[in-house]
């Protein structure tokens, strides 16, 4: 007789079990995980909600004003001013190679029109007309540096910036201890290119000088007796939004101020004057450093 063997109980089922059990669990954490997700981003939004946001501060930062001392200017960035639902227009009215016989007249017709301008000035004249430079400081205009000499050679023969800057320290001092003021911005004689290169501006920004070239140039040292011609080359080259228009002081210029002024603002220009508190850059080669 042969001998029975024993069957083995199946277990088949109780691994089937188990791994049920496993999945379920599985599905339970991650179903509490995605209600805890849920749950804390809701709370956040409500929390957002309830308590209002604060507003970003501005930053303020002390830079000297013009006249000596400290002013507080904001620097975040604000709307851009508008006229007539457009943003607003600037206009620079600068005038080279003063102080001169007609410094006066034109701070008159500035002063008519309530408006400012930005002279560079030749340091060998500032001593034949002090009253006018005062003058253009206490009305508000700014006292800006043309070098003493304006001679192309010593200034710019050698390659070297050193008689440039020698020239220009000199004559900040000139007009510090006639005014009280103490300028730093420049326009090199006969412009800032070709004769001013890379180095060059670096030695000028180096010794804490800005430096303005313009945008428009009114031609008027080539227009004596011909101020309507100064006009007409101004109203058809002036069409930025921000526009430097060079100037000379000469008589026929002195005529075609007030037409100009006129046609600035009829054009929604706002003329203003140099503000160191607000610096623009505005040289031909664009360098950020002055």
């Amino acid at each position: 007789m042969r001998r029975q063997r024993k069957q083995k109980r199946p277990v088949f089922r109780g691994r089937q079990a188990r791994r049920r059990i496993r999945y379920d669990r599985v599905l339970i954490a991650a179903f509490i995980l995605a209600l805890s997700v849920f749950l804390i981003w809701k709370i956040g939004s409500f929390a957002l909600d309830r308590f209002p946001q604060v507003a970003e501060s501005s930053v303020e930062v002390q830079q000297p004003s013009m006249l000596g001392g400290f002013t507080v200017v904001p620097m975040a960035k604000k709307e851009p001013v508008r006229f007539k639902g457009k943003v607003q227009k600037v206009a620079y009215l600068t005038f080279d190679d003063g102080p001169s016989k007609y410094t006066n007249d034109i701070l008159d017709v500035l002063k008519n029109n309530k408006v400012q301008g930005t002279f560079f000035l030749v340091g060998t004249e500032i001593h034949k007309h002090p009253d006018a430079v005062k003058r253009m400081v206490e009305e508000g205009s700014y006292p800006g540096m043309h070098t003493m000499t304006h001679e192309y050679k010593t200034l710019y023969k050698s390659g070297s910036s050193a008689n440039f800057i020698k020239e220009v320290k000199q004559e900040q001092k000139i007009i510090q201890d006639l005014t009280g003021y103490k300028p730093f911005l420049v326009r090199a004689p006969f412009g800032s290119a070709p004769q001013i290169d890379e180095k060059f501006r670096g030695d000028i920004a180096k010794a804490q000088f800005k430096l303005w070239d313009w945008t428009t140039d009114s031609m008027d040292w080539d227009l004596p007796g011909n101020p309507k011609q100064v006009i007409a080359n101004v109203k058809r080259d002036v069409h930025k939004d921000v526009e430097v228009i060079l100037f000379h002081e000469k008589e026929q210029t002195l005529e075609a101020l007030p037409e100009i002024i006129k046609h600035l603002k009829k054009k929604g220009y706002k003329i203003e004057v140099y503000n160191p508190e607000n610096h623009l850059v505005m040289n031909f080669k664009n360098d950020l450093r002055l």
